[in-house]
């Protein structure tokens, strides 16, 4: 709008009362250029700061995330449950157990930290969890390791979450609670349509073909995924087609089912996921992953997702 402005002005010069004589031309197109140069200078000065501005916010928010971390390795035992005395801090350190109580999250304040490390552990739990976390819009901050339903659940509980950098985070198919009863393999053509993939689910569950093992998820799970995934095709637990590929390869060498768990590059996140996953540095090769698992003392194979 201004540029038109001082166009307008050179061109009325010339059929003013008061200004006789006509602005030169190159005196307008000089004016025509400076604006356009202050105008792109300011948009990227405005680019710059507000960038800057958004690192100097990262940079906070990762130290209040290293803090709530240090406070929950103090205090988080003998857990696996413990609120800081200002509210602001749930720190949760373990596995999620059936019986767990998850009322302690009750206290926790508006835009607190859910802080984590779990190897996993029973999905109703996790998920009820989960959802007092949300309701209070906390980040989830992840530290060490987050496996299996830790990965399935805590991770996207909430709007936001923070990996820490060394933290592996892995999915694995679901086990059985009833060693009685154990659950069965079945090769499945996943509700998205994508190649065959690997569900884990209970044995009776085959005499209902394809998507079988899908039919195991039960109303809260549904309604869980439900809330926080983009694409309502979404099937538990997620994997890539690099990762699908491994793992069908495996199965069928033997028909055994390989107990293996798996990382997921965080560049498919946002096409899955409601929740805003930030990692601060994701693991660069399977020796990586390899060396993480092995300080955690992991007797199963993960794989790693490139």
């Amino acid at each position: 709008m201004m540029r038109w402005q001082i166009g307008s002005s050179c061109q009325a010069a010339g059929s003013s009362a008061i200004a006789r004589r006509r602005a030169p031309p190159e005196v307008c197109n000089a004016l025509k250029f400076l604006l356009s140069v202050f105008f792109v200078a300011s948009i990227i000065l405005l680019f710059l700061c507000s960038g800057e501005g958004r690192a100097q916010q990262v940079a906070l928010d990762k130290e209040r995330y290293e803090r709530a971390v240090e406070y929950c390795r103090r205090y988080a035992w003998p857990g696996p449950m413990n609120l800081s005395p200002d509210g602001n801090i749930l720190c949760f350190s373990g596995e999620i157990s059936k019986n767990a109580d998850i009322s302690l999250a009750k206290d926790l304040k508006e835009d607190g930290l859910f802080v984590v490390r779990s190897p996993g552990g029973n999905p109703d739990p996790a998920i009820r969890l989960s959802n007092l976390v949300r309701d209070r819009s906390a980040t989830v901050v992840v530290y060490d390791f987050c496996l299996s339903a830790c990965a399935d659940y805590f991770l996207i509980a909430s709007q936001q979450t923070y990996v820490l950098k060394g933290a592996l985070v892995a999915w694995h198919n679901p086990r059985s609670a009833d060693p009685g009863r154990p659950f069965c393999s079945f090769l499945e053509t996943p509700r998205d349509g994508e190649p065959k993939k690997l569900f884990r689910g209970p044995c009776t569950q085959a005499v209902f073909g394809d998507h079988a093992a899908t039919s195991t998820h039960w109303p809260a799970e549904i309604e869980f995924y439900k809330e926080r995934t983009i694409d309502p095709l979404f099937d538990a637990p997620p994997d890539s087609l690099y990762v699908r590929k491994i793992i069908t390869s495996l199965y069928r060498e033997t028909g055994v089912y390989r107990d293996v768990a798996w990382t997921i590059h965080p560049r498919y996140f946002p096409g899955w996921f409601k929740t805003k996953i930030l990692f601060e540095a994701y693991p660069v090769s399977q020796g990586e992953v390899d060396s993480m698992s092995a300080a955690l003392g992991l007797k199963m194979r993960v794989i790693y997702d490139p």
